[in-house]
């Protein structure tokens, strides 16, 4: 019979939420029907029917599924898939446990065994030996970290340690139950958050960063941005983000070793610039992908970016508009954030944070203090990919793009 299964709508995705079925259980159903809606970390996709026959749910909405799992057959209706129960906040929260550190019990290092009981053989340097019977350890409840597991002097010590260094890490988190503290609330994170929070860890314990920061003059695309927005009313309006995302496009093309990505110990460098827009969404952060943004017009990547960020708050993306990024631009700008350091996606190489545009103090080659618009933009790149030099000459050259803004018309 054939089945519907809870389909993989990215690489990071692991689970899908079914929101709704659009048909009823017992429904007869063609190619192409709609007959569920799903969310994803990334936004809510529509499933269509891929065989035709008669409809048997067998997950319950707003129940989480694993990829690949059933969730549905479409055939004679005789068997029907176990619906799976919807699971409550408390069954789903992690379980917090504690641990309480307790004295060791003050016991020979080489205990006496009682009369016709085989002598334990402990495995122990004659040092560690004595300094279990000095400290009072029962050297039996020790793990040997040396040779074949033998206990050495370290092992000890540790074991004795007083209780500020030998509590758990456990054991110093709070108990978040609603039990312990009335003011505490456990809350489900949303499928979005669970894999932001996945991805970042994985982004910050396997990623050597390394970091950049300029300070780059805007005054001349200020300028070239308002003649472009005044020249016709009926065009897209270009965004300082559009001519960052042009500039850091063009830089890419000359820095192939930023447009990369390292994966299972080689560097896949990639052929297109395609520029990843950070978009904030009420439960998280989506990145929709600009493909090939040096080789598009101003205008053209503003239509795109526009068209993204609509279908990123409707939660409308569909998968090929957020995948297969090659670099990403965060901009905090409209938030008056000055300067900030933003983590790289792990399927990328580098990330480019934007600050607010503000007027500053800067003193001209003749010595005259003047007001110009600047902004600061910093650098996150992956070490394995490229050392600090080659991160600093992109640097160069996206400044250089930003502060010659004719280039991005070319």
């Amino acid at each position: 019979m054939p089945e519907v299964i809870m389909p993989k709508m990215g690489d990071a995705m692991e689970a899908g939420v079914l929101i709704s079925w659009k048909v009823k259980d017992g429904d007869n159903v063609n190619v192409g029907d709609l007959i569920a809606e799903i969310e994803t970390d990334k936004s809510n996709v529509e499933i269509e029917a891929e065989d035709a026959g008669v409809f048997r749910i067998g997950v319950a909405e707003g129940v989480t599924v694993p990829v690949g799992e059933v969730i549905a057959t479409i055939g004679n209706g005789n068997s029907t898939p176990a619906p799976r129960p919807q699971a409550s906040v408390a069954e789903t929260a992690p379980k917090i446990e504690t641990s309480t550190w307790k004295p060791a019990k003050l016991q020979s290092a080489n205990p006496i065994p009682a009369p016709g009981v085989e002598p334990v053989r402990i495995k122990a340097s004659p040092l560690a030996k004595r300094i279990a019977r000095e400290r009072g350890v029962d050297i039996l409840k020790v793990s040997g970290t040396g040779p074949n597991g033998r206990i050495v002097e370290s092992d000890i010590l540790a074991f004795a340690a007083p209780p500020a260094r030998r509590i758990p890490a456990m054991a110093e988190e709070p108990d978040l139950s609603p039990a312990a503290s009335p003011e505490a609330q456990v809350i489900e994170p949303s499928t979005m958050r669970q894999v932001i929070a996945r991805r970042m860890l994985e982004s910050k314990t396997t990623i050597p960063h390394f970091y950049l920061t300029i300070e780059v003059d805007v005054e001349e695309i200020s300028s070239l941005r308002e003649k472009l927005n005044s020249y016709d009313a009926s065009l897209p309006k270009i965004t300082f983000n559009d001519m960052i995302v042009k500039a850091t496009g063009k830089a890419l093309a000359k820095f192939p070793e930023v447009n990369s990505v390292y994966r299972d110990g080689k560097i896949l460098r990639r052929t297109g610039q395609h520029v990843g827009i950070a978009v904030a969404l009420d439960d998280g952060l989506i990145v929709p992908v600009v493909r090939n943004a040096s080789t598009l017009s101003l205008r053209e990547i503003s239509k795109c970016s526009r068209e993204l960020v609509i279908r990123a708050r409707e939660k409308k993306l569909q998968p090929g508009e957020y995948s297969d990024g090659s670099f990403t631009v965060s901009n905090l700008g409209s938030f008056d954030v000055e300067n900030f350091i933003a983590i790289i996606d792990p399927s990328q190489g580098a990330i480019l944070a934007v600050g607010v545009i503000s007027k500053r103090a800067v003193v001209l080659d003749d010595n005259s203090i003047v007001a110009r618009r600047r902004m600061n933009l910093s650098f996150s790149g992956d070490h394995r990919l490229m050392d600090g030099a080659t991160g600093a000459r992109f640097m160069q050259e996206v400044k250089r793009l930003i502060q010659n803004p004719l280039s991005l018309l070319e």
